[in-house]
């Protein structure tokens, strides 16, 4: 079973507008290529409640060495990049289709046509990304964009606040060991096909396995609206956490997966809104 992440490279010369995080813009790139070619497939992705098969960046401005995400707008021409991550095969396959069928070096991000110059494709594999694990002892997750976990909220039959149909959850923006990973292990699981001790990594994870081990130059929170001109929002954190695998806790079988999901995690981003671009992380691992 394979990964791809696809970049795309643009050019604005007049800049770029959004009406919100520019994330939920590029998720819009994401199913207007798909309509392209399969409307019915777009439909059923963009409905449906189960875990989804892709992901995206926000869009991210280019300047010399140093790059930033652009949240709301850009003034004046601009180079930039958005990658759109897609774990599952037979999606990847519709989307390659549409991206190559496309007669237009144009994409439109909300109102504005942009020039694409450059598309490149990593592919990689789940089993070669387990196979290259290596049993990581510490790590660094540098959270790029908002991040938030969701966490159910316990029921009770008796109270009629909490009798419905849809689970209640509450969104928590912080680096909480046990949601970030039970979130990555249900993305692998589902999409991967491969074979793991998932409920013994996951008691493991539950009895300490990975502890926080600091916030090196501090984590802030940040509201995003969806709209400027509605009241829905969605807060997340963002910055650098350390991570350690405590001594009397390491497994090396166990240390090698949490390699591999955070590894994984690049591809598929962690949290919630993830497919608008939220939850981008980049993931440092020390080994010794």
């Amino acid at each position: 079973m394979s990964m791809c992440q696809i970049t795309f490279r643009i050019v604005a010369e007049q800049g770029l507008r959004f009406q919100s995080f520019s994330g939920f813009a590029v998720r819009g790139v994401f199913f207007d290529f798909l309509k392209s070619v399969n409307e019915e497939l777009a439909l059923r992705l963009h409905s449906q409640k189960s875990l989804a098969p892709y992901s995206v960046t926000p869009v991210e401005a280019l300047r010399g060495c140093y790059s930033s995400f652009v949240y709301n707008s850009f003034n004046g021409p601009l180079q930039a990049q958005f990658k759109i991550s897609i774990l599952e095969q037979g999606l990847m396959k519709v989307f390659t289709q549409a991206l190559f069928s496309t007669g237009s070096p144009n994409i439109r991000l909300v109102d504005t046509y942009t020039t694409i110059v450059e598309v490149s494709v990593n592919q990689q594999s789940f089993e070669k990304i387990m196979e290259e694990a290596k049993p990581v002892r510490r790590f660094e997750v540098f959270f790029r964009t908002p991040c938030y976990f969701r966490q159910s909220l316990s029921r009770d039959s008796s109270d009629p606040v909490l009798k419905v149909v849809k689970p209640p959850y509450r969104a928590v923006p912080l680096p909480e060991v046990h949601l970030m990973i039970r979130n990555l292990v249900r993305l692998w699981r589902r999409f991967s096909g491969i074979s793991f001790e998932y409920n013994e990594y996951v008691d493991w994870i539950k009895r300490n396995g990975i502890a926080l081990a600091g916030f090196p130059y501090g984590i802030k929170t940040l509201r995003v609206y969806e709209h400027p001109t509605s009241n829905k929002w969605v807060m997340g954190f963002i910055g650098r956490v350390r991570f350690a695998i405590p001594k009397d806790m390491f497994l090396e079988r166990f240390s090698k997966f949490t390699d591999a999901l955070m590894k994984f995690a690049e591809y598929s981003n962690v949290g919630g809104n993830r497919t608008a671009g939220f939850g981008v992380v980049k993931y440092s691992p020390k080994y010794e």
